[in-house]
């Protein structure tokens, strides 16, 4: 099992018996919503009981489907996952078992990267999934081989990759990985992984 199917399967036991694995959530594309500026892609977001979670995606869903679509699906591909990823945040935000599920505004950016730029400091850092930001700007950081990496930079889209999937598979416990983003936030939540996300709302 991937990591997201850990977290879909952590929400659907605190969901047994509640009556919201019933409940629909609507996915969509909010083009207006503020982006983390570490991924790339648009804003899909998910609503669940007025209650709403993001995914930055390049690759959108539009759909009406009930929470319980999740339980038991294969997830096989970064479509379907990135899907799972943003109904699980709309859910945690509705059952308020996550924080931190919407991007932070522009004027916080360059204060994350400072604060993210100190943590790292003096450290080596692998990227999970495509993050421009920390590619240009920390680039003397950054490695190619997560054997010789500190730290692992896990944005959404390397969350629900193939390659991503794998990579944290083969390493988590054994490296330090920071889960960036809204778009990561209940994934985090449900499996208790360390969440970076300092200005997000």
């Amino acid at each position: 099992m991937s990591v997201i199917q850990d977290a879909v399967k952590e929400l659907e036991q605190r969901l047994q018996d509640s009556g919201c694995e019933s409940g629909i959530v609507t996915l969509g594309v909010n083009y207006e919503a503020e982006k983390c500026q570490y991924p790339k892609g648009v804003c899909m977001e998910a609503e669940f009981g007025g209650s709403s979670g993001e995914f930055i995606t390049t690759d959108p869903l539009r759909a009406k489907t009930r929470v319980s679509f999740m339980f038991d699906a294969p997830l096989t591909d970064p479509k379907q996952r990135g899907a799972a990823c943003a109904i699980t945040n709309a859910v945690s935000a509705f059952l308020c078992m996550a924080r931190k599920l919407h991007a932070c505004t522009p004027d916080n950016y360059r204060e994350c990267r400072a604060d993210l730029a100190r943590v790292i400091a003096g450290k080596t850092i692998y990227c999970v999934g495509p993050n421009y930001v920390v590619e240009e700007t920390m680039k003397e950081y950054l490695t190619d081989d997560p054997a010789a990496a500190d730290i692992f930079l896990v944005t959404g889209q390397g969350l629900v990759s193939d390659e991503g999937l794998s990579v944290i598979d083969a390493w988590q416990g054994k490296k330090r990985m920071f889960f960036l983003g809204p778009s990561t936030a209940g994934v985090s939540a449900l499996l208790d992984l360390e969440h970076w996300c300092p200005y997000g709302r």
